[in-house]
């Protein structure tokens, strides 16, 4: 099968997963219970082994998990990120020092969050480049939320020009990259 194909399918089984698991206030369910199979495994996305736990700093690329109590802090697209995992095993994103949260209703926002250049996507977050989003180069995702209050996050890297082709791991973001003239118009195949 194709490299491109696999990684398309790879981000499609992605966004679904995180819209399966990734809804607020959704119960912990176990890899082994879940209607996806092997698909909700973690190693499908992030690779052989366990995914880091607990880390200081979020991976510029991959998957990390953080168990109740703990934070990782980096920055994505310009910005200074924060996420951490409260007692509850309820995570919690704080952006340049400011807390993350959702808008609705009347008070709702294009990005659907409290910052312009941060939208919700899916189960996550775009960090993109400007308020309407023409390019968002990071995603920050939800796996999973797991029974023992860890929560186990993705962070995919975006190509330009629009950010519609993402990098979970190193080997894909070097093959896409590698490619990117094949995606990029120039004068002499447009």
């Amino acid at each position: 099968m194709n490299v491109k194909l696999i990684i398309l399918f790879r981000l499609a089984i992605s966004a679904a997963a995180i819209l399966l698991f990734g809804q607020a206030g959704a119960e912990a369910q176990s890899s082994a219970s879940s209607p996806m199979g092997r698909y909700s495994s973690p190693s499908t996305y992030c690779g052989p082994g366990s995914p880091r736990q607990n880390v200081d700093t979020i991976p510029w690329i991959g998957c990390f998990s953080l168990t109740a109590g703990h934070r990782a802090a980096g920055s994505l697209s310009g910005q200074r990120v924060e996420v951490a995992v409260d007692q509850d095993g309820r995570e919690v994103f704080t952006v340049n020092g400011t807390v993350l949260t959702h808008t609705f209703g009347a008070n709702r926002t294009p990005s659907r969050t409290n910052l312009p250049n941060v939208r919700l996507s899916g189960a996550g977050y775009s960090f993109c480049d400007d308020e309407a989003g023409n390019y968002c180069g990071v995603n920050i995702g939800i796996f999973s939320r797991n029974p023992d209050k860890s929560v186990l996050f993705m962070v995919a890297e975006c190509l330009p020009p629009h950010g519609r082709l993402c990098a979970l791991d190193q080997e894909n973001w070097d093959y896409e990259k590698s490619r990117q003239e094949m995606y990029m118009p120039t004068p002499n195949n447009h």
